[in-house]
């Protein structure tokens, strides 16, 4: 019976068979781990509507094409750096996701912007709204400068005729990141 046993374990087949094995329970070990880690990191998100109201102002440029916002990260960058756990860094790694935003128009003759955007419940997240614009930035950046709840306004270049122009409004909080730009942030709800 030993004999027999020193046998199979010396035959190429059991090695074959256990080589096998272990990669199937290798591969469905690792499969499981990443939908659970994918769960946990979309159980961790709560979606929030955000909303900001401008004051009426005439003759809106029309350079401009489409309002978005840029979702940075979530988390800030000091805590991600010396605090976080590596489950939070994975979390909280740059995103630098685009959204659109909705524009309505108020009855007082001012616009309402309207955007849905993941809060980590843990971290927070970081973000900053942005226009679109074609052609030269100059007449976008005096329309948004002209609004109280607006400032900190950059246009930012892009390939061809197109730029965009970044800004941040009084009604958030905001962060100011390693690299030295400021963002909007929505701390942890």
């Amino acid at each position: 019976m030993f004999d027999d046993l020193l046998a199979l374990l010396g035959s190429a087949r059991f090695w074959l068979d256990a080589a096998i094995l272990t990669a199937i329970v290798r591969f469905v070990w690792t499969a499981v781990q990443k939908i659970f880690e994918s769960l946990l990191f979309v159980f961790s998100l709560r979606t929030r509507v955000l909303e900001v109201h401008f004051g009426a102002h005439p003759d809106a440029p029309r350079e401009i094409e489409a309002l978005h916002y840029l979702l940075f990260r979530y988390g800030n960058d000091t805590y991600l750096k010396e605090l976080a756990s590596d489950q939070e860094r994975h979390h909280g790694r740059l995103r630098n996701i685009v959204r659109k935003v909705e524009v309505s128009d108020l009855p007082d003759g001012g616009k309402g912007i309207k955007f849905r955007l993941k809060v980590h419940k843990r971290l927070g997240t970081q973000f900053k709204l942005f226009i679109d614009v074609a052609g030269d930035p100059a007449a976008v950046v005096r329309y948004l400068d002209s609004h109280a709840n607006v400032y900190d306004v950059e246009p930012s270049p892009r390939p061809g005729n197109r730029s965009r122009v970044f800004f941040l409004v009084r009604e958030f909080p905001t962060i100011t990141t390693v690299d030295g730009f400021e963002n909007n942030m929505i701390w942890p709800v």
